[in-house]
């Protein structure tokens, strides 16, 4: 149970552990900002297309299915030690992404079979703990290793964990009984991972390449052609990939919606508040995740907060209420400025935190209980699957919004007498701004940086403003279409 949990955890990590290490990889493997987007998204692409399929394989065996995933998942992490340039860790987190989606729904399946039946529940409570509990400790387990040890310590501590863990469930992890042999459908799964990287591609390239180039459109199109040729796919046939009735269940429909949004910005906010901290606030890795602890705070206060709320007024308007706090904690991140000092930062974390303890277990806990429990696996499996896609979108789309407006504003901004090499330089991102301002003589180079924090405050704030818009929408929306649940009074014995 400890090698499953504790796998589980090192995956968890891994979606947002590179958070507060951007800025240093920007810096030591040359990243821009769009290959920065593409080391996050490297990751969560394969996750979503093959997490569906992986839950199909495991009918034939979970066990072996596992051992592969953890397997792939410490080559990934092993080859990223050794990565010297962008390219090669991307490709690297990529393969880190396809081991994860073979073990990650196997691990949480197995992980009951372990206890007694009594504990079974508790046994699958706490496996899923600890994949959950990783997401917002990334940040600050990531500063710590970045300060003390580098960047490749991340990734170090990835091989040591997995392979100790896959030690574990060789020895000590019985295979189950197989259940009915499902089949996999490899259409949808090659539809789903070539239509959401064509979009994730070309949404990330238009801010470096324009939409007018004649490979971004064409790319763009394509993807969404793929896309909905799935849909199609799934509403004509009973694919085996996604039972296409669960979404005539309301709650489980809105559930997933609500699932699909927060990841998508909480993951925006993660590529971008740790950049803010570290590049325009000024502190390092460590600090930039110790500043990040009162989101885990407001975390553990609207978890427990929400919870007991979801059961006085339904899930629904608890849902809403959560709704509304993260439009008003990205309303307040988009009012900060290059000025603000870190407690105005922290009030917005405070109040994003609250927010996702509000939303995340509600949501989750919503779309359980809207289903019969023989479809409860196909539903998680679909669950995780729309949130990574959302969470590689949200990087795409809102991490473009900011992308664009920093390489706008810099363009925009620059003094007439800079060489247009520094230029180039400064709007591949904000951490290449600092190193193009290290070339120049001093006072020129204070300006730059400046000019440069200066015009990535207003990508943030203007992408925080979008995700602001997009919560206040969903919040109307939950209110008209998502159904509430009456609860019958509880009746003395």
């Amino acid at each position: 149970m400890v090698c499953l949990t504790a796998a589980l955890l090192i995956i968890g990590l891994e979606v947002t552990v590179l958070t507060v290490a951007l800025p240093t990889l920007a810096t030591a493997v040359g990243a821009s900002t769009s290959e920065l987007q593409w080391m996050t998204n490297a990751f969560t692409l394969p996750f979503a297309a093959l997490l569906l399929p992986s839950t199909a394989l495991g009918t034939r065996g979970r066990k072996p299915l596992l051992m592969t995933g953890l397997a792939l998942f410490a080559a990934g992490s092993a080859v990223a030690v050794q990565a010297d340039s962008a390219s090669t860790l991307i490709a690297s987190r990529a393969l880190m992404g396809a081991g994860a989606a073979a073990a990650v729904p196997h691990a949480l399946s197995l992980a009951p079979s372990l206890a007694s039946p009594a504990g079974r529940q508790a046994a699958a409570a706490l496996a899923s703990a600890g994949f959950a509990l990783g997401l917002p400790l990334g940040p600050v387990v990531g500063g710590s290793l970045l300060v003390a040890f580098g960047w490749q310590s991340i990734f170090v501590v990835n091989v040591v964990v997995i392979l100790a863990a896959l030690t574990g469930v060789a020895l000590v992890v019985p295979e189950p009984r197989r259940r009915r042999v499902e089949p996999v459908d490899a259409v949808c799964t090659v539809l789903v991972l070539t239509g959401t990287s064509a979009l994730a591609y070309a949404v990330t390239e238009a801010t470096v390449r324009g939409w007018a180039h004649p490979v971004i459109l064409p790319v763009f199109l394509a993807g969404a052609a793929l896309l909905s040729a799935m849909v199609i796919r799934l509403i004509r046939t009973r694919s085996p990939l996604a039972d296409a009735a669960l979404w005539r269940h309301r709650r489980f429909t809105w559930s997933i919606c609500t699932l699909s949004c927060i990841t998508l910005l909480l993951l925006a906010l993660l590529f971008m508040i740790p950049q803010y901290l570290q590049q325009v606030q000024g502190y390092d890795a460590w600090a930039t995740g110790l500043r990040l602890m009162p989101m885990m705070a407001g975390l553990a206060l609207g978890a427990v907060v929400g919870g007991r709320l979801a059961t006085v007024v339904d899930a629904k308007w608890t849902l809403v209420l959560g709704m509304l706090l993260w439009s008003l904690g990205l309303g307040w991140i988009g009012r900060l400025s290059h000025g603000s000092s870190y407690p105005a930062a922290a009030g917005a974390l405070v109040t994003t935190g609250l927010a996702l303890g509000f939303t995340l277990p509600t949501a989750l806990g919503a779309l359980t209980s809207s289903l019969p429990p023989e479809k409860a696996t196909t539903a998680h499996a679909l669950a995780d699957a729309c949130r990574q896609i959302s969470a590689a979108l949200g990087i795409a789309v809102l991490g473009s919004v900011l992308n664009a407006t920093y390489r706008r504003e810099l363009r925009a901004e620059a003094p007439a007498g800079l060489a247009d090499g520094v230029v180039d330089e400064a709007r591949r991102s904000i951490a290449g701004a600092a190193d193009a301002a290290a070339t120049l003589p001093a006072r020129e180079g204070e300006d730059l940086v400046t000019l440069a924090q200066h015009a990535f405050v207003t990508g943030m704030t203007t992408t925080a403003r979008i995700g602001a818009t997009m919560t206040v929408v969903l919040t109307l929306l939950l209110v008209v279409c998502m159904p509430t649940v009456r609860r019958e009074p509880t009746r003395a014995a």
